[in-house]
């Protein structure tokens, strides 16, 4: 059986088709962050237990989840995504008889209303609740199998893969986007200055041509490695902000 976690903060527009989406599950839990907007209400109506909670960060609200929750099979799902009828159907052949502690699921887009089939994402968002746990980071937290602590990775040899997807309803504007960012980026650039390494893992090495590196990389790898260029104006939009999301996180670390 399968408990649903979604972390919500004043998302009422998205969260009633949130939680529509995960109608298969047996229990939807949803850990809000004191929204000012009617989120709670709306979800409550719609049968999911509703936790209100100061913000803790990302993995924190998504460890509370998992310790209510009361079903083996974890799903972590954001409040702007859906389930798509395909990977309905793949969650539910999984929770009968799981291969995995966890599993890694497709992540696509939808930006500036257009759904991005190159530019795809695979997140960990399939978990037995006893074999992992999120860890404290801020932001672009990371799920760890409990056993070990290790950090679990794309194409290990503990996780599984589902290629049926998600699907991100992103940003409708640029400006959107660009304000979520600044927030982002600047949580991204203290935890590379503590850490030494990118998010990626890589180790990091401050130059002034830094910002402009990680902007370039950036731009290469989606537009030509991972096909962007053929999910038309959009794609090619989304490799641009991309890339600046990595410049300006550059710029950042190096001011502090």
């Amino acid at each position: 059986m399968i408990s649903a976690i979604i972390i919500t903060k004043n998302e009422e527009k998205n969260i009633a088709d949130c939680i529509a989406s995960l109608s298969f599950v047996q229990e939807i839990i949803v850990v809000d962050s004191r929204s000012e907007d009617h989120t709670r209400e709306i979800a409550q109506s719609l049968g999911a237990i509703v936790l209100n909670e100061d913000w803790q960060g990302y993995g924190n609200h998504k460890n509370i989840g998992s310790k209510v929750a009361t079903h083996d099979t974890l799903l972590f799902l954001d409040a702007d995504e859906r389930i798509s009828p395909e990977l309905r159907q793949e969650i539910l052949k999984i929770d009968v008889s799981p291969e995995h502690s966890v599993y890694w699921i497709t992540v696509e887009d939808i930006f500036l209303g257009r759904r991005l089939r190159h530019l795809v994402g695979h997140n960990p968002r399939l978990a037995q609740k006893s074999k992992a746990i999120w860890n404290k980071n801020p932001v672009h937290e990371q799920l760890l199998y409990t056993d070990t602590q290790e950090i679990v990775k794309y194409k290990d040899d503990r996780s599984g893969e589902i290629t049926a997807p998600i699907i991100h309803h992103s940003h409708e504007t640029i400006a959107s986007y660009l304000q979520k960012m600044h927030r982002y980026t600047s949580l991204d650039a203290k935890r590379m200055k503590q850490t030494g390494a990118h998010r990626s893992g890589r180790s990091i090495q401050d130059s002034i041509l830094l910002p402009y590196k990680l902007g370039c990389r950036q731009f290469i790898k989606l537009l030509v490695y991972k096909k962007g260029i053929l999910d038309g104006w959009q794609g090619i939009v989304w490799c641009v902000v991309s890339a600046y999301y990595e410049f300006e996180m550059g710029k950042k670390y190096r001011t502090l």
